[in-house]
């Protein structure tokens, strides 16, 4: 009953738009409302309307009116052929936008292809319509002063007739002067959600919007604006859902169920991750226009228990000036008040640093500060301009933040990190480098980005990723030492690496509800931009993983909390594997744990084989070389797809295979983690082209091994968009 009684208030509350617009498009040309089994079938058939994505299918969403096309935001785009002598003078649409552009990208073009010449009315990377005119790739732009927000419906009108031209949007004319001249003579084809304009980053569109197109009409005769005005004022206040139609990656079994990461496009490394008021809270470096590292905002999830999350709008957002280029990455902290508190790299014509302060304890909205940047570019006797990476921490009575940098000492460059001191937190004096890397000692690079600098019972862990330099990828290190007359001292030059097998970046790191201190990092993809474009999605997050300190070493294990995606009663195997032979573990799913304990003998390689297919035509071995003291992760028949890299990768990890040795190893579709004796940890991705590739073995190589080993099945963790 309330269902219905809410329904019938609905329809009270649209009806009368809905019968206007009903009443009025009877005079149209032709109007397209994506409902109906076929969503592109027109009312008439004076155009002809197509869909083009990187999918080939059409994704429907919630409309403004029923059902509306879903966008991609780099590959999606309709375009609409006029038939000749069909006199159109305004079109007209729906659009709902998830983010601003990396480029200016438009709702409309129109085009005449004899002469060449078009012009669009756009929305540019920092919400402002502005329209464009030319042909080739020589346009001219004319700014209209008017900001659109995102995850709100705009409803564009361009009217191109003599009689009363103009552009309205949401029932509002642009003020700006528009005549037949503007306009191309006669256009014969129209492109809805990108413009001609050829602007490609790889294969991916720069021009094309990221969101909800609906409603799209062509008019042959004026447009009733007036009359239009209170239905368009109706439907301007629903709110549009922007999550992404569960067809987008139905059949993607690579994408995985239980690991955190955005709805869709790109990310980068977390942030900020804090427990607050009940829920955990962890940021990201977030494009969702395209899968690039273009137009960065801080993007927000939310969850009550680490595993199952919900995305939130971007916490912030650039805005012309100071952040301009981007929301960098930064910092999360309770501030003096128990209050949380965002420092973040204000990517501007200076790099700097910037704050942000929560409108309310949901912590889904932000307000910059007004003092903004409270750090403006390097400080005094540095040369280097990029500092970039905030982290926080307090000290007695004073706060102290470390950003990311590099310097040059004697013409050798060497990463460092700049330090900051405050009481208030809203100004911060500099006071010298925290402490200064020396690669050729230690080889830690010539740049540190992401740091973090946390107190583990009576010692302190600083963690800095190196940047790629000379070929050599990024990498994230650690020191264990003491904060002394504030710097740091390590008690080995040498820092050791966070994974043995280098793919893991950038760890947010906090204390969970329970006090143990919690990590969540990146897992890159590490594949090619083609196979990313035709993915649809970027990057991916690492399970909560708890690090403790022994011996001067960070022991990591998995969260407890995963355990409750387990399924009941696992796979058991307790038996003997000959050498040179392999036993069946799992099979049918890629999502599921295994904890073995495996008693080598004197085998010189034992381990797994994951995401085998039943020809063995495509198969990742993972093992541990005990000849060498490596862990293997062999990748040269892992995929038959393009742009996915097949290698093998090793690296040195010393265990006493005297003795059982203990693996966890959690498999979610694309991406690997493994767990060692709860100190030793590594990541891997694995992308096979056949669905049928998801049979996991162990095997034995020099000696028969002993196994004790359970599986379990992972259900998946429940993931939800609020936007």
């Amino acid at each position: 009953m309330i269902m219905n009684f809410k329904l019938h208030c609905w329809f009270r509350l649209m009806a009368p738009a809905i019968f206007i617009l009903c009443t009025f498009l009877q005079a149209t040309a032709q109007h397209w409302s994506f409902d109906g089994q076929n969503p592109l079938k027109a009312e008439r058939q004076n155009a002809e309307l197509e869909i083009n994505n990187i999918r080939n299918q059409i994704e429907l969403t919630d409309g403004v009116i029923g059902k509306g096309i879903r966008t991609d935001g780099y590959s999606t785009s309709l375009r609409l052929k006029i038939k000749p002598n069909e006199n159109i003078v305004a079109c007209s649409g729906w659009f709902a936008l998830e983010s601003f552009p990396t480029d200016t990208a438009a709702f409309f073009a129109f085009k005449n292809n004899n002469t060449g010449m078009s012009v669009s009315i756009n929305v540019d990377r920092f919400g402002e319509v502005v329209i464009a005119k030319g042909s080739s790739n020589k346009f001219s732009y004319l700014p209209t002063g008017l900001f659109v927000e995102k995850f709100r419906w705009l409803n564009i009108i361009w009217a191109t007739g003599v009689e009363n031209p103009g552009i309205w949007i949401n029932g509002r004319k642009l003020k700006i002067e528009l005549n037949q001249a503007n306009f191309p003579d006669k256009p014969d084809e129209i492109l809805v959600g990108k413009d001609f304009r050829v602007n490609l980053l790889g294969k991916m569109d720069l021009t094309a919007i990221n969101g909800i197109i609906d409603e799209l009409t062509l008019w042959n005769k004026p447009v009733p604006i007036e009359k239009l005005q209170s239905q368009i004022a109706i439907l301007a206040k629903k709110i549009p859902s922007l999550s992404i139609p569960i067809e987008r990656f139905k059949n993607d079994f690579n994408r995985p169920k239980y690991h955190l990461q955005p709805a869709a496009n790109w990310t980068n490394e977390t942030h900020g991750l804090i427990f607050y008021k009940g829920k955990y809270h962890i940021f990201n470096q977030k494009n969702a226009s395209n899968l690039a590292l273009r137009q960065i905002n801080w993007g927000h999830f939310s969850s009550p228990d680490l595993i199952n999350w919900t995305e939130h709008k971007p916490a912030i957002s650039p805005q012309k000036g100071y952040d301009e280029n981007g929301i960098w990455s930064g910092h999360v902290i309770l501030d003096n008040n128990g209050i949380p508190l965002i420092s973040y790299t204000a990517g501007g014509p200076k790099m700097g640093i910037a704050l942000a302060f929560p409108k309310d304890s949901t912590l889904k909205d932000w307000i910059k500060y007004k003092n903004n940047p409270v750090i403006s570019g390097q400080p005094n006797g540095y040369s280097r301009t990029d500092l970039r990476d905030t982290y926080m921490w307090k000290e007695g009575n004073n706060w102290y933040m470390v950003v990311g940098f590099g310097v040059k000492t004697d013409g050798v460059e060497k990463g460092a990190l700049l330090l900051y001191k405050s009481t208030e937190l809203r100004s911060w004096k500099f006071l010298h480098t925290l402490f200064d890397g020396n690669p050729g000692v230690d080889n830690s690079g010539i740049f540190w980005e992401m740091p973090v600098f946390k107190k583990i019972g009576s010692k302190y862990v600083l963690l800095v990723n190196k940047v790629p330099h000379n070929g050599v990828p990024a990498r994230a290190l650690y020191w264990v030492g003491d904060f002394v007359n504030e710097r740091f001292v390590p008690d080995n030059p040498i820092p050791a690496n966070l994974e043995v097998i280098n793919r893991l970046l950038s760890p947010s790191v906090a204390e969970d509800k329970d006090g143990q201190i919690c990590a969540i990092a990146i897992i890159p993809d590490e594949i090619t931009g083609d196979a990313a474009y035709n993915q649809g999605w970027s990057h991916l997050y690492s399970i909560p993983r708890t690090w403790n300190l022994s011996d001067g070493q960070l022991n990591q294990s998995p969260h407890s909390a995963v355990r409750a995606l387990r399924e009941a009663n696992p796979n058991v195997l307790d038996t003997i594997i000959p050498n040179q032979a392999s036993i069946k573990l799992y099979s049918d799913h890629q999502q599921y744990e295994v904890l073995a304990l495996i008693t080598p003998n004197k085998a010189k390689q034992f381990g797994f084989i994951l995401h085998k297919n039943p020809d063995s035509s495509e198969y990742t071995k993972i093992y541990y070389d005990s000849d060498t003291k490596e862990v293997v992760v062999d990748q040269r028949h892992s995929s038959t797809k393009a742009g996915i890299p097949l290698q093998i990768k090793r690296d040195a990890c010393v265990l006493d295979t005297t003795k059982p040795v203990k693996f966890n190893v959690f498999v979610d579709g694309s991406v690997v983690e493994v767990f060692i004796n709860d100190r030793y940890a590594f990541t891997t991705r694995i992308f096979p082209s056949k669905r049928e590739s998801n049979h996991a073995e162990i095997f034995a190589m020099g000696d028969s091994i002993q196994v004790k080993a359970e599986t379990w099945t992972i259900k998946p963790a429940v993931t939800a968009t609020d936007f």
